[in-house]
C-alpha cells in the first residue's frame, strides 16, 4: 500500500512538474513583458481576418473604449487592417470576434466555463484572463483595469501572419504582484517635458501595466502664491495638470506629484524674500525652525493638492544635508539631528491632513534613525533609494518594516549623467531591489529617472523603464535574460535580436571605460578638454579601450542605420539610440585623436630641420581632411542631432544651458586649429615651430 502512494505520488508531482514547466515554456515563447502568470498554448490559433470585430459590451463601452481603440490602431499598424470597433448587448457571444468583458457578466461566465476555465481568486481588480481559439479572442477582467490589461498582453501576442496577424490558441491568466507599477520622471534640473510628450509617457507605459507616473518637481509648477519659483516659458501649470490627469485616467495611470518641501529648493532659496527660511544662506534646504517655512509648505501643497486626485502624494524630504549646520544648529544639539529631521516629517503630516493622502517620503534620511522611525505616523510610506547593484536591498527596507511602515522601492534607470543609460547596473539594481520590496510587503515600485546634469534625453531610458513595470508585475526575482530575449517583440514588434544586440553594444561601452578606471560611459569625458593637462591624461588612460569603445559604438549604429524600419512600434525612440552612438564613437575619437594630435606634433617640433615631414605631421592635425577638422565637426553635428531630440520631448526651456557645452567644445577644436595654422605660419616665415606647451598640446601627460 505503501509502495503503491508512493509511486502515484511520484507520477503526480511529475504530472504537476511537466505542467508548471510546460506553462514556463509556453509563457517563454510569447516574449510578453511583463511575463503573465498563468499560460496553457492549446495549439491552434485565431486569425484577425476581413471580418474580424473588437466588440464591447454596451454597459461597458464608455470605459473600455481606450482599450478597444488601442488594440485597433496596433492592428492596424502591423496589418494595415482596419478593424471596427461595436458595442453590442452580449458580445461574449460573437463569433470571429475579439471580445472585451468582464468577469462578473453572465455570458462571460457562460463561455469560460464551456472551455473549462476558471477565473483564478487571486485576479483581484488588475487580474486578467484571455481565452483564444480558431473562432474567437476573449479577454475579460473583474474591472475595466484589468480588462484593460489583458488587452496591453492580447497586443503583444497578435503576431505577423502571411498580410495579416494571428493570435496563439490558448488560456491565460494574470494578475499584478506589486499594487503600484511606477515611473519617476525628474522634471526639475533641465528638460522640461512637454504635456505632449508626458502624455506618450503614459500611453507608453501603460502599455506594460505601469499605474503610477510620478513628477519630480522642485521648481517648476506656477504657483500663484509664488509668482518668482517657476520658468513662465515651460511651467507646469494647474490647466495643464488637468488635462494630464483626465488624459492618464484613461489609461489607468495615476500622475502622482512630488513636490519637495525640505532639500532640494535652491531654486526657490536663491530669491532673497525667501533668505529668512533658508537653512544656510540661499541654499538647498528649508529650515525647520521657522514658522514662515509651514507657511510655505501650506501654500504649495495647497495649490498641488486638489490638483492631483490620487491617494498618494510624495513631499520629498530627501538630501537635506545642509540640515543641522545653520538655523537648525542648536536644536540639532539639543536633541538631535534625527529627532529634527522626523519632527518636521510629522508636522508636513498635519498640514496636509485636510487632503486625505498616503504621504511618500524619500528614505535615505529616516533609515539612519531606526530608533526613532516610531515618531512617524504609520501610515506614511518610506520611500528607500539606492541605484547600485547591491546582491540585497534588504538593509534599507528592514528598519521601516520592523517600524511598521510601509516601503515603496525606488529603483534606477541610471541614465542621469551617462551618455547612455548603464543598463547593465539598472538591469540588477531594479531586479533585486522590486524582489527584496516583495519579500518585504512593499506597497510597489517607484522606477527612478534623473537628469542630474540636465542632458538626459528619456527616451534612451526605455529599456530600464520596462523591465521596471515587468519586474513590478512578476513575482519574486525577474530575469534579465528573459527580458532582454523578449525586449525586441515587446517593445519594437520586431521578431529577432536586432535592437537587443544594439542595446548590447552601447552599454558594452561602460564596462570598456570601467576596465579604464573610470565610472562608465560618463558625459565629463565627452566635455573634458583634449587640449589640457588633464584631456592628455584622460585620453592616455582611455587610450587601451578607445578601438573597443568605437567598434561597439559603430556596431550598433551600422545596425540602426540598416535596419530601423524594424521597429514596427515605438520606432521614434530609435533617433535616441542612433544619437548615443554617434556620441559615444565622437568620444573614442577625441580620445584616439587627442593622442595622434600630440604625436604628431611633438614629431614635427623633434624634426624642424625636416620640411616635408613637419608639413607632413602638421596636415595630419589641421587641413580639409584632419582630425581636428573631424573632431570640429563632429562636434557641431552632435549638437544640432542632439537639439533636435530635445525638441521631440522637451519645451525649449533650458537647452541653451546644453547647446552651450557643445559650442565651447567646438571652439575649443576651432581654436586649436587656427593656433595650428598660425604655427604652421610662423614655421614657413622663421622655420622654427612654438613647443607644444605653447599651443596646449601634451605629447606626455604631466607628472601627478
Amino acid at each position: 500500500m505503501n509502495h503503491r502512494f508512493l509511486l502515484a505520488l511520484l507520477l503526480l508531482s511529475a504530472v504537476c512538474g511537466g505542467a508548471a514547466a510546460q506553462a514556463d515554456s509556453d509563457a517563454s515563447a510569447l516574449h510578453l513583458l511583463p511575463a503573465p502568470k498563468a499560460v496553457r498554448l492549446s495549439g491552434g490559433k485565431f486569425v484577425v481576418g476581413p471580418a474580424t470585430r473588437i466588440l464591447l459590451d454596451a454597459r461597458h463601452a464608455a470605459e473600455d473604449r481606450t482599450a478597444a481603440e488601442m488594440l485597433a490602431e496596433d492592428i492596424r499598424e502591423q496589418s494595415g487592417r482596419k478593424v471596427p470597433i461595436e458595442t453590442v448587448a452580449a458580445p461574449a457571444q460573437g463569433g470571429g470576434a475579439i471580445v472585451l468583458g468582464r468577469l462578473g457578466d453572465r455570458g462571460v461566465r457562460a463561455a469560460l466555463r464551456a472551455r473549462g476555465v476558471k477565473p483564478e481568486e487571486q485576479l483581484g481588480s488588475q487580474g486578467y484572463v484571455i481565452v483564444a481559439d480558431a473562432s474567437r479572442i476573449l479577454v475579460a477582467g473583474n474591472t475595466g483595469q484589468g480588462l484593460f490589461y489583458g488587452v496591453q498582453t492580447l497586443r503583444q501576442m497578435l503576431h505577423p501572419e502571411g498580410k495579416g496577424l494571428a493570435c496563439p490558441a490558448g488560456t491565460l491568466q494574470d494578475w499584478p504582484s506589486m499594487e503600484w507599477r511606477g515611473v519617476h520622471d525628474d522634471i526639475s534640473r533641465g528638460p522640461i517635458p512637454t504635456l505632449e510628450y508626458v502624455k506618450k509617457q503614459v500611453r507608453t507605459l501603460a502599455g506594460y501595466k505601469v499605474n503610477l507616473v510620478s513628477l519630480y518637481m522642485e521648481h517648476v509648477f506656477d504657483f500663484q502664491s509664488h509668482p518668482l519659483v517657476a520658468p513662465k516659458e515651460a511651467a507646469l501649470t494647474p490647466e495643464k495638470i488637468r488635462d494630464l490627469v483626465a488624459y492618464a485616467r484613461k489609461y489607468y495611470v495615476t500622475i502622482l506629484p512630488e513636490q519637495q518641501g525640505f532639500g532640494h529648493l535652491h531654486h526657490v532659496l536663491k530669491y532673497e524674500q525667501y533668505a529668512g527660511v533658508a537653512e544656510t544662506p540661499h541654499g538647498h534646504v528649508l529650515t525647520p525652525t521657522k514658522e514662515a517655512s509651514y507657511d510655505i509648505i501650506r501654500s504649495f501643497y495647497g495649490e498641488l493638492a486638489p490638483l492631483f486626485p490620487g491617494p498618494l502624494f510624495h513631499i520629498g524630504a530627501d538630501e537635506t544635508f545642509e540640515l543641522g549646520t545653520g538655523q537648525t544648529k542648536a536644536r540639532a544639539a539639543e536633541v538631535g539631528l534625527g529627532r529634527v529631521y522626523l519632527e518636521h516629517l510629522q508636522k508636513v503630516h498635519e498640514i496636509m491632513q485636510p487632503y486625505h493622502k498616503r504621504l511618500l517620503f524619500w528614505g535615505d534620511i529616516a533609515v539612519k534613525y531606526p530608533e526613532l522611525l516610531g515618531m512617524l505616523p504609520k501610515e506614511m510610506v518610506a520611500v528607500p533609494w539606492d541605484y547600485s547593484a547591491r546582491a540585497e536591498f534588504e538593509t534599507l527596507l528592514k528598519p521601516f518594516h520592523d517600524a511598521g511602515l510601509v516601503t515603496m522601492v525606488a529603483p534606477g534607470a541610471n541614465n542621469w549623467s551617462m551618455i547612455w543609460p548603464d543598463l547593465d547596473t539598472a538591469y540588477v539594481n531594479i531586479r533585486n531591489f522590486v524582489r527584496d520590496g516583495q519579500k518585504y510587503g512593499s506597497l510597489g515600485v517607484l522606477n527612478t529617472t534623473w537628469n542630474d546634469d540636465g542632458e538626459a534625453l528619456y527616451e534612451m531610458t526605455w529599456p530600464a523603464l520596462v523591465f521596471g513595470a515587468a519586474a513590478g508585475w512578476q513575482p519574486g526575482e525577474s530575469s534579465i535574460e528573459q527580458f532582454k530575449a523578449g525586449y525586441d517583440w515587446a517593445f519594437y514588434r520586431n521578431e529577432d535580436s536586432t535592437f537587443g544586440d544594439a542595446l548590447e553594444n552601447l552599454d558594452r561601452t561602460h564596462a570598456l571605460l570601467r576596465k579604464a578606471g573610470f565610472r562608465g560611459a560618463e558625459d565629463d569625458l565627452f566635455w573634458n578638454d583634449p587640449f589640457s593637462d588633464t584631456g592628455a591624461k584622460m585620453a592616455q588612460k582611455a587610450l587601451p579601450v578607445a578601438g573597443d569603445l568605437r567598434m561597439s559604438a559603430e556596431a550598433a549604429l551600422s545596425s540602426l542605420y540598416r535596419n530601423r524600419q524594424k521597429a514596427r512600434a515605438n520606432a521614434g525612440t530609435v533617433d535616441a539610440l542612433i544619437f548615443a552612438a554617434l556620441r559615444l564613437d565622437t568620444l573614442g575619437m577625441k580620445i584616439q585623436f587627442t593622442q595622434e594630435i600630440n604625436g604628431f606634433y611633438a614629431d614635427a617640433w623633434a624634426n624642424q630641420t625636416d620640411k616635408e615631414r613637419v608639413g607632413r605631421d602638421l596636415a595630419e592635425i589641421t587641413g580639409i581632411n584632419a582630425r581636428l577638422e573631424d573632431l570640429r565637426d563632429a562636434t557641431t553635428r552632435l549638437r544640432e542631432l542632439y537639439a533636435q531630440n530635445w525638441q521631440r520631448e522637451n519645451y525649449s526651456y533650458w537647452l541653451p544651458n546644453v547647446l552651450v557645452r557643445y559650442d565651447n567644445l567646438a571652439r575649443e577644436m576651432q581654436a586649436k586649429i587656427v593656433a595650428v595654422r598660425q604655427a604652421e605660419v610662423q614655421y614657413r616665415q622663421e622655420k622654427t615651430l612654438p613647443s607644444p606647451q605653447q599651443l596646449g598640446l601634451f605629447p606626455q601627460p604631466a607628472a601627478n
